[in-house]
């Protein structure tokens, strides 16, 4: 079975994230492509696919979007996971998260999984830290790599069910 983990990033958090659901998978023996959104021409060859992005005012990054909106007949047909990795925690009840829940349903992807992030200030432009000191947004790496790779043994156990089956 082949798998693709496929990331849009701005400065990295989904990167890391991304390349530990990808080494999980490798671990229990899959063959596991990692790369970016906008690197991935088509998802043909692919038999499951793991779609990660980071989320800005509640959208994917656009390479992301992208991947799932050009390739969406084809991922139809594919087992198919998304993760958002943004602030999570410190949304508000109610509030919408991100775009990723329309994608999911569009895909019928088996689970859209939240994560959180990090968010440093000095990576930041001089819009985002100006949005950031307005919303007092919590500073720092949040990101829980325990339940990142849980959650990538999680699908590779199911992937190996399905395989047997």
């Amino acid at each position: 079975m082949k798998i693709l983990v496929a990331i849009g990033t701005k400065y990295g958090a989904t990167r890391e994230v991304g390349e530990a659901v990808a080494e999980v998978l490798r671990g229990r023996g899959f063959e596991t492509d990692f790369a970016d959104a906008c690197d991935v021409a088509s998802v043909r060859f692919y038999d499951a696919v793991i779609l990660g992005s980071a989320v800005y005012g509640g959208l994917w990054r656009k390479d992301a979007t992208a991947l799932a909106r050009e390739n969406a007949d084809l991922l139809s047909t594919r087992q198919v996971w998304l993760f958002s990795v943004g602030m999570t925690s410190v949304t508000q009840p109610d509030q919408p998260l991100d775009e990723a829940e329309e994608l999911a349903t569009r895909l019928g992807a088996r689970e859209h999984k939240r994560f959180d992030g990090r968010l440093l200030l000095d990576k930041l432009n001089v819009g985002e830290k100006a949005l950031v000191r307005a919303l007092n947004a919590p500073l720092g790496d949040f990101r829980d790599f325990d339940d990142v790779r849980a959650w990538a043994d999680d699908i590779g156990v199911f992937l190996q069910s399905e395989a047997f089956d």
